[in-house]
């Protein structure tokens, strides 16, 4: 059996389903999408003082099992937090990750976690 290429383990819709912060699971509403080299997502988070969502998009590249993720849409706030909004954004955050069966679960370089679920169609 052939192994197949990180980039078509990792393309396609995503559920986001948790944040883990501090190891801290929080539920998340949320969906990312990656295919062709682009990634969007968009997802809600519930808080103390209301929900707070980002929806955020630009390229990314796979090296092993690291994904880049290079910004540059940036639409943030709510909940308690300041606005952020920004069409030139230009910082990369790359991030390992692990795929198990249909769970991509990604590791940002600030110690945040992300458990996303594949999307299938009905």
């Amino acid at each position: 059996m052939t192994a197949r290429p990180a980039t078509l383990e990792v393309e396609g819709a995503w559920r986001t389903a948790s944040y883990i912060v501090n190891g801290k699971s929080t539920e998340v509403d949320g969906v990312l999408l990656l295919v062709d080299g682009r990634w969007s997502t968009l997802y809600f988070v519930g808080g103390p003082d209301g929900p707070w969502g980002s929806a955020e998009a630009g390229s990314y590249e796979l090296n092993g099992r690291t994904i880049s993720f290079h910004h540059r849409l940036m639409f943030q706030g709510s909940g308690g937090r300041a606005l952020h909004l920004t069409q030139s954004a230009s910082h990369v955050e790359a991030c390992p990750f692990t795929l198990n069966d249909d769970t991509l679960t990604i590791q940002f370089p600030g110690g945040n976690t992300v458990v996303d679920h594949r999307l299938r169609s009905a």
